[in-house]
């Protein structure tokens, strides 16, 4: 793969891609690939079509309430979406994960289905020097914070978008503190 000639196998491998997942909202049913379903400390088999609980159940619970809600939504909307949320502390220990995907309908049948790819986000959070870290940790709050006020936008809530507007301000001044100096580039 070069710059001019990227090579999509190479670039998942490279996003710390671990498969792909779908979800039935009809049968609420859920199939994962193998390595997902590996991270997830479920059997090879129920990859195939496990019960969503099942799979929720290897979730941390705040997390899982979460995804399931997510999850849910998107059957009905239709509208893409990223969940990140921690597994239980499993073989390969607790893992940071993000789902992206979204619902549509089979052209065919007209049933719906939840599909996407799942990514490892663990060693990203754990692994390096300690300023390092700080400063990756500080870079995705600056993203949240990011998305935080685009999203905020859209519900016409004032209290809450000046309580989004402090937080960004202060999630800059963090972000500055940790750059300040450094001579680094952002990571």
């Amino acid at each position: 793969m070069t710059a001019f000639h990227p090579d999509l196998s190479t670039a998942f491998a490279g996003s710390a891609c671990i498969g792909a997942w779908a979800h039935d909202p009809m049968s609420d049913r859920l199939a994962l690939s193998p390595a997902l379903a590996r991270v997830l400390s479920l059997p090879e088999e129920a990859a195939s079509g496990a019960p969503l609980e099942m799979a929720l159940a290897r979730i941390e619970p705040e997390d899982a309430l979460r995804l399931e809600s997510v999850l849910r939504a998107a059957g009905q909307d239709g509208c893409p979406f990223e969940a990140e949320f921690r597994t239980r502390p499993g073989p390969a220990g607790p893992r940071w994960l993000r789902l992206m995907g979204r619902c549509a309908r089979d052209p065919a049948s007209g049933l719906r289905a939840t599909q996407g790819l799942a990514f490892d986000l663990t060693e990203g959070r754990a692994d390096g020097p300690a300023d390092w870290l700080d400063q990756r940790r500080a870079n995705r709050l600056a993203d949240h914070a990011v998305a935080m006020k685009g999203l905020v936008a859209g519900l016409r809530n004032p209290p809450l978008a000046r309580l989004v507007d402090k937080i960004a301000t202060e999630v800059g001044h963090e972000v500055a503190r940790r750059l300040r100096g450094t001579g680094r580039a952002v990571h």
